[in-house]
């Protein structure tokens, strides 16, 4: 299992690490459904390629823009490679494929960079609460699902690339009817030591106070088991960042639908030193390229997350 990481990726005022999905099988029905107590292995963390768990993203054909690619500082031109560091723990943003290489919707958009820049590219594994600290001396950047808030502005630049949030899934057709604004009485799945602790207890809380019934917690090991509970029925709701949700609704083969909008929507930025601003122009400057192109956009779709897209990226934007 690879091992948890300190701290929370969200800019969310919780002491657990942001939600990290163990992959979720294609067949929803391999995952065990015990609460707290299913294993996590090398073979649930991973995607299987074979079965098209893992989108081939082509970004071969995107051609260097040569006034951006005039940004990046001399002594990386030079060496012609742009080094990002990543928690390979988080799917579908970045995570471990079937054959050990790092993959997810982070590590396409980077090569995307990288080619707007005419820079190759290469992801090294790190923990995640150790790579702002390694920005400008081991990683030329950190793109691994950062969000932006004013602690990370204060130590490094960051440059706006994807929006994210808190979202639900239920059972494809909704058969409880549930409303993710009320979740009395519901069973809630959810990966356990994250964020979605604190919401579902914030909300049992709320709902015993006003004398209803309160939430039943549904805490699984992995983002797999807790959407298996929830496709087959054991459970009434999947809480998850909304990348994740995005995602394994994607690949559930349609036996869940997301419902509601995006809670607690924040910016997700790449990771540059302050003390490399020519370096964030160029990143911003290829990023914006993607965006106008609509590569972003495919990017996005091909890992089932769209819905994250933003208009305009900007370096250092206010949270």
């Amino acid at each position: 299992m690879l091992p948890h990481d300190p701290a929370p990726r969200s800019g969310r005022p919780a002491p657990a690490r942001r939600t990290l999905l163990r992959a979720l099988p294609v067949a929803l029905g391999l995952a065990g459904t015990a609460p707290v107590l299913s294993s996590c292995t090398y073979a649930s963390e991973r995607l299987d390629a074979e079965s098209n768990a893992i989108p081939h993203v082509d970004v071969s054909d995107i051609q260097a823009v040569e006034e951006i690619a005039a940004l990046v500082p001399a002594a990386l031109r030079e060496r012609g490679e742009l080094v990002n560091g990543a928690a390979l723990n988080y799917a579908p943003g970045e995570f471990v494929g079937d054959q050990g290489q790092p993959v997810g919707y982070d590590i396409d958009i980077l090569a995307a960079i990288g080619r707007v820049l005419g820079l190759s590219t290469r992801t090294e594994s790190a923990v995640f609460a150790q790579i702002i600290p390694a920005i400008g001396t081991k990683f030329d950047v950190g793109i691994s699902s950062f969000t932006v808030n004013p602690e990370r502005l204060a130590a490094v630049s960051m440059v706006s690339y994807f929006q994210a949030g808190m979202s639900f899934a239920v059972r494809t057709g909704n058969p409880y009817g549930v409303d993710p604004a009320d979740l009395c009485g519901l069973r809630a799945a959810h990966q356990v030591g994250t964020y979605m602790d604190d919401v579902v207890a914030e909300r049992d809380s709320a709902c015993r106070a006003a004398g209803g019934a309160g939430v039943t917690d549904l805490p699984y090991t992995g983002n797999a088991d807790a959407a298996t509970a929830t496709a087959g029925g054991k459970a009434d709701i999947l809480l998850a960042d909304s990348p994740v949700i995005a995602y394994a609704v994607d690949r559930s083969r349609g036996t869940l639908e997301q419902i509601g909008g995006i809670e607690d929507s924040a910016l997700n930025g790449i990771v540059v030193a302050k003390d490399q601003p020519d370096l964030a122009r160029a990143v911003r400057g290829a990023v914006q390229h993607l965006i106008d192109s609509g590569r972003l956009r495919e990017i996005l779709a091909a890992w089932g997350n769209e819905s994250g897209m933003i208009d305009t990226s900007e370096v250092d934007p206010q949270p």
